[in-house]
């Protein structure tokens, strides 16, 4: 199961006991809980601390640095299965979800502390020792190159693209923005493409995209070739790719101007795009809290609503049943009025055929009576004791369709008579 912890949290916790203790509460091992920390900047116990600890020795604990930029602050350890979706479902009802983490730095105070981090970014001047990013792609356009010069029939395809001008100033912009983000611990990604014109910067756990190019165009990553002598003099436009609910206080565009080029913003660039990652991740915090409270009241409301159902099918399960035993009661009370009806009908026959002048002989008169009285004692409820007999299954309950349960009466049962409607006027 998938737990989470805030970074104050986990380091209390690290620091509580030894983590080949704590390792396998997670399920892992402690060698997996120590690079989940490492990762997360909290610092662990170093070796030998519990042995000095428990030796009556003092050890030093190291205290919690601050969140890095653009890293967490609530850490997700281990991870549920969908078989356990049910019981994350229950501790999210039973746990009190927390508010998003508080991060009280607004954007001008976040910019100014990125500013003195990053310090002055220098223009790449060549690309004699580029970044390796920019190294690979140089290394594939040479390649193109030699091909193209060597085939006795050169194609379009081995054409090289970063040949003019206008490609070696763009290379040198995405070289100075990535060393220097490579300076102070972000991780710039190479580009798949041959012909990129997006780029990524891993800024902690967050990820921010940029593209740079002229504006309005629209690069290919299957293009053949470049205009050999474009003038690096084309304006170019470095974009941010946020999407919707941009955050205040950030730029997310940069534009050549008469007076101004992007090689003077460099420093702007650089520290917007590591507040761009920050901002980011503030924003998937948020988002994730907010998701579990909105999943948490979710799941409450479903429930209640459960309940209800519940308490509602009981309270109709009674009532079917209760009117149930109230037909049986209304069937039995016809039926041993019936019984009564045949008892009294046979002693008025004996009677009548006593004192007719042409009376059936004792014979058939005998048979026939025992007869009508068996008859009688087939349907008393009271006799056959089907008065105290349960209610049938399919009348105390709807049947359902998922359950399969047959009912099967005892043997020795006495089988209930249907209700007996000779003519309405006799059951009225």
């Amino acid at each position: 199961m998938e737990q989470h912890f805030r970074r104050q949290q986990l380091y209390d916790l690290v620091w509580s006991e030894p983590l080949t203790q704590l390792a396998p509460q997670f399920g892992m091992s402690d060698v997996a809980l120590a690079k989940i920390c490492k990762r997360n900047g909290i610092p662990i116990p170093g070796r030998g601390h519990w042995a000095k600890l428990k030796a009556g020795k003092t050890s030093p604990q190291f205290p919690l640095p601050p969140r890095g930029l653009g890293s967490k602050e609530t850490i997700h350890i281990g991870a549920s299965n969908w078989s356990e979706r049910e019981d994350d479902e229950r501790a999210l009802m039973m746990e009190d979800v927390l508010p998003p983490p508080d991060f009280a730095e607004p954007s001008p105070d976040l910019i100014a502390r990125i500013t003195a981090f990053v310090g002055r970014v220098p223009q790449s001047r060549n690309l004699k020792l580029p970044h390796r990013a920019v190294a690979k792609l140089l290394a594939e356009d040479a390649e193109r190159h030699e091909r193209w010069r060597q085939s006795p029939y050169p194609l379009t395809f081995d054409q090289p693209l970063y040949v003019s001008p206008y490609e070696q100033r763009r290379l040198k912009l995405i070289d100075a923005v990535f060393k220097a983000m490579a300076r102070v611990g972000m991780a710039p990604m190479i580009p798949r493409e041959k012909n990129p014109e997006e780029f990524t910067v891993r800024i902690g756990d967050s990820t921010v995209r940029f593209m740079l190019g002229k504006p309005g165009e629209q690069r290919s990553s299957w293009a053949f070739a470049s205009e050999t002598h474009r003038s690096a003099s084309e304006p170019m436009r470095l974009k941010v790719d946020w999407g919707t609910e941009k955050p205040e206080g950030l730029v997310f565009e940069w534009t050549d101007r008469p007076d101004t080029s992007l090689e003077s913003m460099l420093q702007e660039i650089v520290v917007n795009l590591i507040a761009a990652g920050e901002m980011r991740i503030r924003a998937v915090e948020r988002h994730w809290y907010e998701h579990r409270a909105k999943h948490k009241a979710a799941l409450i409301e479903a429930d209640q609503e459960r309940r209800e159902d519940a308490v509602r099918r009981e309270r109709e399960r009674q009532r079917r049943l209760e009117n149930a035993r109230i037909e049986k009661l209304h069937r039995e009370a016809m039926s041993l009025r019936l019984a009564d009806d045949i008892r009294r009908y046979v002693a008025a026959v004996n009677e009548r055929n006593a004192a007719s002048s042409n009376p059936v002989s004792p014979t058939q008169m005998d048979d026939w009576s025992r007869w009508a009285l068996a008859q009688a004692e087939r349907i008393d409820p009271v006799l056959t004791g089907a008065f105290l007999l349960p209610l049938p299954e399919d009348e105390m309950e709807e049947k359902d369709e998922s359950e399969s349960t047959v009912h099967t009466p005892p043997s020795d049962s006495v089988e209930i008579p249907p209700a007996w409607h000779p003519n309405r006027w006799y059951t009225r």
